[in-house]
């Protein structure tokens, strides 16, 4: 009798445990298909456009084998289109009908899918099929404005600068020195820019250096001029930069970059400050240092 007990007591955890795994697998199922729902109504629209517009048509059933899913699956998807008033009303074994609102949404799912394949296609040279995979996967996520900015390229060739900021420049140079020249401005005069006064003793070039973990711009003075104390912001706060021997420190990160087609960074920007004591920089002490990357 006791083990009898037993067996029974093992056997109700065992379907316990088996209830709460199915359970599990039930619930993280319910949240991917509801993560993926919007992809999958967006892919199953663009197939039906895309058959509409071969002269072809296609049921809930045929598209379940078609795209891999269950006859369950298809059906929801179906169910919830046609609520938004994507499909026209039909029965289990019909064809599904686009309405006009749904071949609109047909098109543009479709004009999305192929404009992507062939920019992969373009910019990389990887076959039709690598690239359509890849534009599936992008389709669903890319912005109005992305999207355009990609029409634009393709078509006219259109590109703009871009700006970055904390970037690592380990990836672009590998450990070394590399000597930049640089320009050091009043930044409230514009039209024209002035120079700031502090700019005549300095070198007439910085010095970025790479290290293994660390990257900075040094900034050094002429023989026999002294600077005072140079100062960087980071989140807001005034930094006093690292002086040695007449060389100031100053983080690569600290300086927002601009990269175009041509070059990958042509411009690094960061307002520092000048003081002639160590306290904290007043408005009349900053200056923009313009570092001309190569």
């Amino acid at each position: 009798m006791v083990e009898t007990g037993k067996k029974m007591k093992l056997k109700a955890e065992s379907q316990e445990s088996e209830r709460f795994t199915m359970e599990k697998k039930t619930g993280d199922r319910n949240i991917d298909t509801a993560k993926a729902r919007g992809e999958m109504e967006e892919d199953l629209l663009e197939y039906v456009y895309r058959i509409w517009r071969q002269g072809r048509t296609i049921t809930t059933k045929e598209y379940s084998r078609e795209a891999g899913i269950t006859g369950y699956e298809a059906r929801g998807l179906v169910r919830s289109l046609t609520q938004k008033g994507y499909f026209y009303e039909t029965e289990k074994k019909e064809n599904l009908e686009l309405t006009e609102k749904g071949k609109l949404k047909g098109m543009d799912c479709l004009a999305r899918h192929e404009k992507l394949t062939q920019f992969f296609q373009m910019v990389s040279g990887m076959n039709q099929q690598r690239a359509e995979e890849d534009a599936c996967r992008v389709e669903h996520y890319i912005s109005t404005e992305g999207l355009k900015g990609i029409e634009d390229f393709m078509q006219y060739g259109d590109v703009y600068d871009r700006v970055y900021d904390d970037m690592d420049l380990y990836t672009a140079y590998g450990i070394g020195e590399f000597s930049m020249a640089f320009g050091l401005y009043e930044p409230e005069r514009r039209n024209p820019r002035f120079l700031a006064p502090e700019y005549g003793k300095l070198e007439s070039s910085v010095i970025l250096k790479i290290g293994e973990n660390q990257n900075c711009y040094l900034l050094r003075t002429k023989k026999e001029e002294s600077l005072g104390f140079v100062w960087y912001r980071r989140e807001e706060e005034w930094i006093q930069a690292k002086m040695d021997n007449g060389t100031y420190q100053l983080p690569t990160d600290i300086f927002t970059y601009t990269a175009n087609t041509g070059s990958p960074i042509t411009e690094a920007v960061a307002i520092i400050a000048i003081t002639r004591f160590e306290e904290k920089p007043l408005q009349i002490d900053y200056r923009e240092l313009n570092i001309h990357v190569w």
